[in-house]
């Protein structure tokens, strides 16, 4: 038997590089910018992390009156209530791509490449335990209410 013949328009896989990096970062940053724009930037600006998660609950304290009203304020309210829904779906998305990514590569990228798709992974983990977590329900009363 002979060995097969090498193809030679086909070429060899490349390495992931910093595009992938960028890519997956971005996604995960386009993902949480709704979220951090709509709900967490007005909790914090209003200062209501000295609250007990309770009385932040309550419906004591509007997220409507408690940001300044006008069209673009509206934009950021509808974008905050839409995260709540969409921001753990697009962490999850951005999540099991760069681990896909990660785990499908039939060899090692450079160090710093694989360092940072494993960075947005755990970027994206951090994001979601925040948003399921104590607080994160909390604030998806808070916006809700």
């Amino acid at each position: 038997m002979s060995a097969p013949a090498l193809d030679p328009t086909r070429t060899a896989p490349r390495p992931a590089g910093g595009r992938a990096v960028a890519l997956f970062a971005g996604l995960a940053a386009l993902a949480m910018a709704p979220y951090l724009a709509g709900v967490l930037v007005p909790y914090y600006v209003n200062d209501l992390d000295a609250l007990p998660l309770a009385e932040l609950t309550s419906g004591a304290h509007d997220p409507k009156d408690l940001w300044p009203q006008g069209p673009l304020s509206g934009l950021v309210q509808l974008g905050g209530l839409l995260s709540l829904a969409l921001t753990p779906m697009g962490l999850v998305a951005v999540l099991a791509g760069t681990l896909h990514r990660v785990a499908s590569r039939g060899h090692l990228d450079a160090p710093a490449v694989m360092v940072g798709l494993l960075l947005v992974a755990l970027a994206c983990l951090a994001g979601l335990v925040l948003v399921f977590s104590p607080l994160g329900g909390a604030l998806a009363t808070w916006r809700l209410d």
